[in-house]
């Protein structure tokens, strides 16, 4: 029997398949899902996807001090590139077991998982 860690896990990484085999033009929200992972996984402040170059770029900073009201300090921003030959599974090494990570993949899943049906909805618009 699957506990609700295995579940999570194995959720995620059926949305993290969905995401890459969309076309990120047609579905826009699947981008932005794989973009949040991995501002989770890496502590970004921000992330470009880049899949013609096969590239990740992290914009990423120093917190200034542990308030929730802090901004990152522009003098220590920082930007890393990282290539990847498969986004997908890229995508599914960023998965981590705890449970900040996994309150974060619940929302995801609460919010992602549906999207493809909510977007065809929307498009149907005269």
């Amino acid at each position: 029997m699957k506990n609700q860690v295995q579940i999570i896990h194995e959720e995620m990484r059926k949305l993290i398949k969905k995401s890459c085999a969309s076309d990120p033009l047609l579905n826009p929200e699947f981008y932005s899902f794989q973009k949040s992972l991995l501002k989770f996984f890496f502590n970004a402040a921000s992330v470009t996807i880049n899949r013609d170059k096969h590239t990740i770029t992290l914009y990423g900073g120093a917190i200034v001090d542990h308030s929730p009201r802090t901004l990152y300090n522009i003098n220590q921003l920082s930007t890393t590139t990282i290539s990847y030959s498969n986004l997908e599974e890229t995508l599914k090494g960023c998965l981590e077991k705890g449970e900040k990570a996994s309150r974060f993949y619940k929302s995801q899943l609460f919010h992602y998982n549906n999207v493809a049906q909510v977007i065809a909805e929307d498009a149907i618009s005269a």
